[in-house]
């Protein structure tokens, strides 16, 4: 097959595309004028379409949050104050609120204010009416909230009848201004507008991003009421005295309807004018791109020739120096490989020592689980116990390893893997007291230490100080010189708990915290069953607890 130079073919390219391109704009100038009515209308419906989508999963997120909630256990109980505070928690970042409203429409709790606080009846009496009615979701008009104070639109749905609890509908609510964005964001020509217009005629017109105004639709052409979209065509040409456009979108499972309106000769001036810049800038640039491309392919010729003989000397296994070109981005190229014929054989001795130690990690790992599961076995009573034990220590293990796989494995300090552990299982600085220096750990360091701080802490929440709200856990280490170089001595003491008694068999918990964790650190562990408080003491050398992390 015969080959050719790259300026060869760039200059068949370009003359390949000027010759069906120059056709094309002579064909293009001819329709033109025939086709800018069409393409306006359909850009004026697409735009209506996509306001009506862009609000339609905000409805879809109400009416699934509405049914969600109708369906939870603390509603069925009538256990109100508990539902408002976990629907707050809930709804907190998607400006959604929740309102329960009884069958004579007083509001029994809403979201927007603390429980308990005085409320009066329900705004949207007729959207509460039509739900009672119709036994299934509604969506509400716009109006004016009491409680909010600004205009807000609900999706109600009534509740079956019963004896917990007087609430008869369960509504979302969500302020009108968060429709704003998807109507603010449409680019529209000159003397248009877009707006959301209810069933009883209130339009949602955006002044900005987040802020709407609510009117009357007086920007319609004035032979046409808001009531009367459904029985128009999507979109519709009107003399009003100048020819004007109108397209609307329903918006799905609402009254709604997302609207579009304008005059038509300022969106056909502005396709026009976008032609016609279109068609100048690219004959322009067409010309230009003929010098350029040819004496670019002049310059890039000549460099790749150097860049490829720089490649081959990389496949032959050579050291290669790179070469000097007037292109910043072959320069890179050429810097690249020649650092790539230096590294080669250090990424391929790294590689080795990398999988060296991930097996040796990972048989670490093993090893622990597997002590895990046999120790857990002798002791669970029921194969479910064995299941929930042993998937408890091992969640604890993966605590410490997210922490080093979020530091890259390397040192992490004493205080963040003790935070990390017991956060789930007291309030840091109340319940739980940490006191102590800034203290560095090791990989190996810390999943044992993980363990140990897990075992203790699953062992004060079932049976010692976490187990009563008197209880109390103090967390303290600190580091001392001994004859053997420097110590670091950890110490976990409960008080205000049940009373201690020892335990009558050696569990593999206590296993962890005395000869696994003694032989892992070359430490000595005590442990004492006071009848005020389990007391457990670590104390082990410094070199063994901060020990380099491999890189």
């Amino acid at each position: 097959m015969r080959r050719y130079t790259i300026s060869t073919w760039l200059t068949v390219a370009l003359f390949g595309i000027i010759a069906p391109f120059s056709l094309f704009l002579w064909f293009l100038a001819a329709q033109l004028q025939s086709s800018e009515a069409l393409s306006v209308e359909r850009q004026t419906l697409r735009s209506a379409q996509s306001i009506a989508r862009a609000v339609e999963p905000v409805i879809d997120g109400m009416t699934t949050t509405v049914n969600l909630l109708a369906s939870t256990e603390e509603l069925a109980n009538g256990d109100l104050k508990t539902f408002h505070r976990r629907s707050q928690f809930a709804l907190r970042e998607t400006g959604q609120f929740v309102i329960l409203v009884d069958e004579a429409g007083n509001q029994l709790l809403n979201t927007r204010v603390e429980y308990g606080a005085p409320l009066g009846t329900i705004s949207n009496s007729d959207g509460f009416n039509s739900a009672l009615e119709s036994r299934r979701p509604v969506v509400s008009s716009f109006f004016m909230g009491k409680t909010s104070g600004k205009w807000v639109f609900n999706v109600l749905k009534p509740l079956d009848v019963s004896a917990t609890s007087d609430a008869r509908v369960l509504v979302t609510t969500m302020n009108a201004d968060d429709l704003a964005s998807a109507v603010a964001e449409l680019p529209l020509p000159e003397g248009w507008t877009a707006a959301i217009i209810d069933g009883n005629g209130n339009t949602l017109v955006p002044e900005s991003p987040s802020s709407i105004k609510m009117t009357a639709p007086d920007f319609l052409p004035n032979r046409i009421d808001a009531e009367d979209l459904s029985s128009l065509p999507f979109i519709t040409h009107f003399d009003d005295p100048e020819e004007q456009i109108l397209a609307y979108a329903p918006i799905r499972g609402t009254p709604w309807n997302a609207v579009i309106s304008g005059p038509f000769a300022s969106a056909q001036a502005s396709i026009l004018k976008t032609w016609k810049i279109l068609i100048t800038g690219t004959l322009v640039l067409l010309g230009v791109c003929i010098i350029v491309i040819y004496a670019g392919s002049r310059l890039i010729q000549n460099e790749v020739r150097g860049i490829a003989r720089m490649a081959e000397g990389v496949g032959e296994g050579r050291i290669v120096a790179p070469i000097q070109t007037r292109i910043r981005e072959l320069d890179q190229i050429a810097r690249a490989l020649s650092n790539a014929s230096y590294d080669r054989s250090q990424k391929e001795e790294q590689l080795t020592m990398v999988m060296r130690e991930l097996a040796h990690r990972t048989k670490n790992l093993i090893s622990i689980v597997l002590a895990m599961v046999r120790q857990s076995s002798k002791k669970a009573k029921t194969p479910q116990e064995l299941v929930a034990t042993t998937a408890d220590r091992i969640t604890g293990l993966g605590r410490s390893i997210d922490l080093l796989t979020a530091s890259e494995w390397k040192a992490i300090t004493l205080r963040d893997l003790i935070e990390n552990h017991l956060h789930t299982f007291g309030a840091i600085g109340t319940t739980i007291v940490l006191d102590g220096p800034e203290f560095y750990l090791g990989s190996d360091a810390v999943q044992n230490l993980g363990m140990a701080v897990h075992e203790l802490a699953t062992n004060a929440s079932k049976y010692g100080a976490l187990s009563v709200d008197t209880g109390k856990v103090e967390i303290s280490w600190r580091t001392e010189q001994s004859e053997t170089g420097e110590r670091l001595e950890l110490r976990w003491q409960e008080t205000g708990g049940p009373p201690v008694t020892p335990p009558e068999q050696t569990s593999f918990g206590t296993q962890i915290l005395d000869r696994h964790l003694s032989a892992a650190l070359n430490g000595k562990t005590d442990i004492n069953y006071h009848a005020s408080g389990l007391v457990w003491t670590l104390n082990a050398p410094v070199t063994t607890l901060n020990r380099a992390v491999l890189a």
